[in-house]
């Protein structure tokens, strides 16, 4: 008995330890980079397309526990913000952002909601979708719309920012 005593302490520790320093942390892989050519002109005098869509899963995200325990024996809701700060870009220019799936999770279920349909991207934050315990590789697709030979013809550059919130 003295056994199991000495090792429930540290473990009970660690899991309220872990309840203590719970951080929310979300990881972000990938980026979009589209050159608008001369083929996207169909026809000598027409305007450009217009509308251009990035490949369904263009970056990944992660939404985690730093702590393993707590992810392990507590449930815990997020939320994920999405904005846009410009380097470079034409007002013109309209991006908007989309999540394509739920992920997966990384021990046990979990959800995502909201985040489906296609949001513009302004300069403030805004709510993009929320879920509750880790989730990974969850898919975002990018949409830029506006784009048109009356723009100048130059490299427009944005950077899109994600925040996790702890709910």
């Amino acid at each position: 008995m003295q056994f199991f005593k000495y090792i429930l302490i540290p473990v009970l520790y660690l899991l309220l330890a872990g309840r203590a320093d719970a951080q929310i942390f979300i990881n972000v892989t990938g980026e979009w980079n589209y050159s608008v050519s001369v083929n996207d002109i169909t026809e000598a005098g027409n305007d450009f397309q217009g509308t251009y869509s990035s490949a369904s899963n263009q970056v990944l995200i992660d939404v985690r526990q730093r702590n393993f325990f707590f992810d392990l024996f507590f449930n815990y809701n997020w939320r994920v913000d999405i904005r846009k700060s410009d380097i470079d870009w034409h007002p013109n220019l309209v991006l908007s952002a989309r999540r394509t799936g739920n992920g997966s999770p990384l021990f046990f279920s979990g959800n995502v909601n909201g985040g489906t349909t296609y949001q513009q991207v302004s300069n403030a934050n805004q709510s993009f979708f929320s879920g509750n315990r880790s989730r990974l590789d969850i898919p975002v697709q990018y949409r830029i719309s506006g784009v048109s030979v009356l723009l100048p013809a130059k490299a427009y550059t944005t950077t899109v920012v994600y925040t996790v919130t702890d709910l």
